[in-house]
């Protein structure tokens, strides 16, 4: 089972067009499968403070980790993960079918000795991300626990840059509008 982390990106408060709890909820909503499945063990929710998201978290059956700013939340919530392993999640996110299989697939793979990691890209949007879906950004990741704590701290994308050579799965996520 993945410890997972939903990680919210510090949006302004008012964005036009977005409201934070309502792509978090549609984001949880996207893994309830993976949950039922066993893919899923705990669930932690990432973001910044004073954003009323703990009776969002609260309602989910979620943590909460909040901090003022993103490379505090991250670490707090990787602190507080209770796996080995941790399924982190761009908020605004959702796996697309086949993903919880792959999952599946990597974890029964992953060898103790040798720490892997695989990478969860987002749906190519641009010309050139359809033309080089490498190009497209990392919206999820799967790496242990241990190893993501260790790496040089920052937010999201520093994570992702630093975790090294990581799998990437067929599946990709689908930003949710």
């Amino acid at each position: 089972m993945l410890s997972t982390i939903v990680f919210c990106e510090d949006w302004p408060a008012g964005r036009p067009g977005r409201d934070l709890a309502e792509v978090l909820t549609r984001t949880l909503a996207s893994l309830v499968t993976a949950k039922v499945e066993g893919l899923l063990g705990d669930v932690r929710i990432a973001g910044p403070a004073g954003r009323n998201l703990g009776n969002l978290a609260n309602h989910a059956g979620c943590a909460l980790v909040e901090a003022e700013n993103e490379m505090d939340w991250l670490g707090l919530a990787l602190q507080a993960a209770r796996g080995p392993d941790v399924f982190l999640l761009r908020c605004g996110r959702a796996p697309e079918a086949g993903f919880i299989e792959e999952a599946g697939d990597f974890l029964a793979g992953n060898i103790k000795d040798q720490p892997r990691a695989a990478c969860l890209r987002a749906v190519p949007e641009s010309f050139f991300e359809r033309i080089f879906p490498s190009l497209a950004p990392v919206a999820g990741l799967i790496a242990s626990r241990d190893r993501m704590l260790g790496a040089p701290r920052g937010g999201f994308a520093k994570l992702a840059g630093c975790i090294g050579p990581a799998a990437t799965f067929h599946a990709r996520a689908r930003r949710i509008r």
